[in-house]
């Protein structure tokens, strides 16, 4: 036994010094309900449990409270935290300080620009604790559905062991963190809908890019504009879509209906008939913006500015009707995927 959680050791903390009692490595995992406690990013619905653990690694042997722990793949069988060494913990959220950045105003002056991440305390001492992902640096417009990473700081005497926060960085192809700074992203239902409010609390992006599609900014939670946000749902749903801007959705969308906005607010046609409300999902496309209608708020059955759309502009996603959008007045496209 001694001889397999040394492999497993090995395998996910640096060679060190340490002896004895001494901690050498922390690390914060997430259990979703009653499965595994893992440090891989964790993906939950609003109505299930997402509880953070503490992990603490000495020399030979592993500490923490989980039922049930996976650590870099493998099922470790850990000590409760009671008989660790003498600690004591402490939380952080890892979030993005800014609610809007660009990767270059240009093509010739793009860039993966770093986002800028903070660690803020979390009020708690405890070994487990359950995953809260309100943004405290940028605005709330998720009411506790997005996207979140966390950091678990142990203080031994004078030693403080930290698992990894801001200082993670991805590098390549990326303005973002590394995975080993535990991510765990919250959804409000399994719709399209709810995929996109994964992204909630992440920031806007001005041409988010990536590598390929499976290294994208938005694939990673990093963040996203507006055509990548609306795109990221429905690759959530397993369709197979390239993250694109908005140039390109009509060449993977169905046109449904086109007009322009009347001083009722109401959208009509170019023969001045009200454009139907389609169903919520479906994409307004404006000239350089798209976002995605959520819910028949004006005069019922028709498109009109008081409809709610949900997208991404100069600010982390979210709600609002689409006469706050800032794009109102422009012609618009009523699409779906």
């Amino acid at each position: 036994m001694r001889a397999v959680l040394t492999l497993i050791l090995m395998s996910i903390v640096a060679p060190s010094l340490a002896r004895g009692d001494a901690i050498v490595t922390a690390r914060v995992v997430a259990a979703v309900d009653e499965a595994p406690a893992s440090d891989r990013p964790a993906y939950a619905r609003l109505d299930q449990r997402v509880t953070l653990y503490a992990v603490l690694i000495a020399k030979d042997a592993v500490y923490s409270d989980a039922p049930k722990l996976v650590l870099a793949g493998k099922r470790v069988v850990a000590q409760p935290l009671a008989k660790a060494p003498a600690v004591t913990l402490a939380w952080n959220k890892i979030e993005p300080a800014v609610a809007s950045l660009t990767n270059g105003d240009t093509p010739q002056e793009f860039h993966f620009a770093a986002i800028e991440y903070r660690a803020t305390p979390i009020a708690s001492t405890n070994g487990s604790i359950p995953a809260d992902v309100h943004p405290t640096l940028t605005p709330d417009h998720g009411a506790g559905v997005g996207t979140m990473r966390y950091q678990l700081v142990a203080t031994q005497g004078e030693r403080t062991i930290a698992s990894p926060g801001p200082e993670a960085r991805r590098g390549k192809g990326s303005g973002g963190l590394t995975d080993a700074v535990l991510r765990v992203s919250i959804r409000r239902d399994d719709s399209y809908l709810g995929y996109l409010t994964e992204l909630f609390g992440q920031p806007y992006i001005w041409a988010s890019a990536g590598l390929t599609d499976a290294t994208h900014e938005s694939e990673r939670l990093e963040g996203a504009d507006c055509a990548d946000f609306v795109v990221y749902g429905r690759r959530r749903m397993g369709k197979k879509v390239a993250y694109t801007w908005t140039g390109g959705l009509p060449s993977i969308t169905k046109l449904l209906s086109a007009g322009t906005r009347g001083g009722d607010g109401i959208y009509r046609d170019a023969k001045g008939q009200p454009l139907p409300f389609p169903n919520a999902g479906d994409l307004v496309l404006f000239p350089r913006h798209v976002g995605v209608v959520t819910v028949d708020r004006g005069t019922p059955g028709v498109l009109d500015d008081q409809d709610l759309m949900m997208h991404a502009l100069f600010d982390t996603p979210k709600e609002q009707p689409i006469a706050d959008s800032g794009y109102a007045d422009e012609p618009v496209e009523v699409r779906r995927f």
